[in-house]
């Protein structure tokens, strides 16, 4: 071992270089080495100073080296250019800011012998800018002869992280700009005629169904993204229904269809995510007015059984063999390309942030129902 200078984070102590090739070549002549070269993704063995003994060609090109000859040795901030990794002595893993490091922690946890993933950011000074790389970091102990390793794979996450911020800007814009125009339209309405009360009550529709269209997607991404948060409450089963019912009458301007409540649907009190059910069964509502013919009517209705609340609709229409397979196929839509969306979020929301399902039956005879399970 050389002598270890000091540390604000992880041990110092390295392997000499020709330490670290012996364990290399051990690697590069054991079975998995080919397989490791085929992979598709970046990959890199550390030891148990956190040197890299192997690299990838795809965890190379990440790097500012020109072959995986030259990082034998590095540490994997130092591979990638860290720009805290010349800050001390020691290197990658002994500054202050390695206390933070994605990949710093996710090498120390196999080290410890469990799996672990974290983001990692790193900004690097290139001789002709400045880089930020966001990456994914995975890890996993790794014992190959008599050496305990690490083997990590990385992923490049900078895109996926831009359009998740560019996502969280453009709905702050927008429902910024639908709250302005709702504020006009409220200052409008005390002074509009009476003979354009219908035209203004048309304006707040649009707009209406503008913020929710906005709103159904942001929560998509978010619940898609596991980033949702739950907000539970208690609500009332046939109140549910009969919002549903009313406000649900607008998805059919020509008034052609009708939407009923059950009869014999039954009132329950229950905790849950209500502008979740409010998301799936106004998808479902819709869905089933386009799909019914003028003067039918689309059904809604309640079940309380057991452990579980199903709140459903039914419409007369049967969906045919190829739709039925096909249904909860995120890309897949009936209505054209990049429609795809509608029962797979409804499927996604359901069971991501109400523990519940989404399930439909469909014969010529009973005709089309969906049903959506809640446990209780």
């Amino acid at each position: 071992m050389d002598e270890a200078p000091s540390t604000f984070f992880l041990p110092a102590k390295r392997l000499d270089q020709e330490a670290i090739e012996r364990i290399s070549r051990d690697i590069a002549t054991s079975p998995s080495a080919l397989t490791l070269s085929l992979m598709p993704l970046a990959v890199v063995i550390v030891n148990d100073t956190r040197q890299i003994v192997y690299a990838n060609e795809r965890f190379t090109a990440l790097t500012t080296f020109a072959s995986s000859d030259d990082i034998i040795g590095k540490r994997i901030g130092e591979a990638l250019g860290c720009e805290h990794s010349s800050e001390t002595p020691g290197g990658c893993g002994t500054t202050r800011f390695c206390q933070y490091c994605g990949a710093a922690r996710a090498v120390v946890k196999s080290l410890e012998g469990e799996r672990e993933t974290q983001e990692c950011s790193i900004n690097r000074t290139t001789p002709t800018a400045l880089e930020a790389l966001n990456l994914q970091v995975w890890a996993s102990p790794l014992v190959i002869g008599e050496h305990a390793l690490v083997l990590s794979s990385i992923i490049d996450i900078a895109h996926e992280k831009a359009l998740r911020g560019f996502e969280r800007i453009f709905f702050h814009d927008i429902m910024n700009a639908v709250t302005g125009i709702k504020g006009i339209h409220d200052l409008m309405s005390f002074e509009t005629p009476e003979d354009r009360a219908a035209d203004l009550d048309l304006l707040r529709r649009a707009i209406e169904s503008i913020q929710d269209i906005v709103e159904t997607q942001r929560d998509f991404l978010a619940v898609e993204a596991k980033e949702y948060h739950e907000a539970f409450s208690w609500v009332e089963s046939r109140e549910i229904l009969e919002h549903l019912a009313a406000s649900c009458k607008c998805f059919d301007p020509s008034g052609q269809r009708r939407i009923v409540v059950d009869p014999k649907s039954q009132s329950r009190m229950f905790s849950t995510d209500g502008r979740i059910i409010q998301r799936i069964m106004v998808n479902m509502i819709k869905n089933a007015l386009e799909a019914s013919a003028p003067g039918e009517t689309v059904t809604i209705g309640c079940e309380a059984v057991p452990g579980r609340v199903i709140l459903w609709v039914h419409n007369v229409a049967e969906l045919s063999e190829e739709i039925q397979m096909r249904l909860f196929e995120k890309g897949f839509s009936t209505k054209g390309p990049g429609r795809g969306f509608g029962a797979f979020s409804m499927r996604l929301f359901a069971r991501q942030c109400l523990r519940g399902d989404v399930a439909f039956t469909s014969t010529r005879e009973g005709g089309t129902r969906f049903s959506l399970s809640i446990p209780v």
